[in-house]
């Protein structure tokens, strides 16, 4: 199975102060490596004020960068107009789209809201996995 990080695992993770440090640095532990994209990093980078840690976990091996936007970038920006309701960013985008290439993932995020109403090729829920007693 792919294990895919979204950025608030990331962030969670890597942040003391984030509610869900907990969860995040356990599940990184016990989890890794995750697949992720580019566009996860730049947030990640913004989140932390830096983009040292997001690279570090590349380096070290926990983060695998294997997300080809520009080959993908039809279907992202399909995803794009799809959800602008939801003012879907272009991290949500690539991760959805990572789901709908490899049938046998999970995605690992705090973003419950976003990725509880997001299908993968129109009508799959997308499998995740939340920290504990999240709302």
């Amino acid at each position: 199975m792919k294990r895919i990080a979204d950025t608030g695992l990331l962030k969670a993770a890597l942040d003391c102060d984030d509610d869900a440090h907990a969860w995040g640095a356990a599940e990184l532990r016990a989890h890794a490596p995750f697949h992720t994209c580019e566009a996860v990093l730049d947030e990640l980078a913004f989140l932390l004020g830096t983009g040292v840690p997001g690279l570090q976990l590349v380096v070290q091996g926990d983060l695998i960068l294997d997300f080809d936007l520009g080959a993908e970038a039809q279907a992202v920006l399909g995803l794009l107009q799809k959800y602008q309701d939801r003012q879907m960013d272009l991290a949500d985008a690539c991760i959805l789209r990572m789901t709908e290439l490899e049938m046998r993932c999970k995605v690992w995020t705090v973003d419950r809201g976003d990725f509880r109403i997001y299908r993968r090729h129109g009508r799959q829920p997308v499998p995740c996995a939340f920290p504990p007693g999240q709302r």
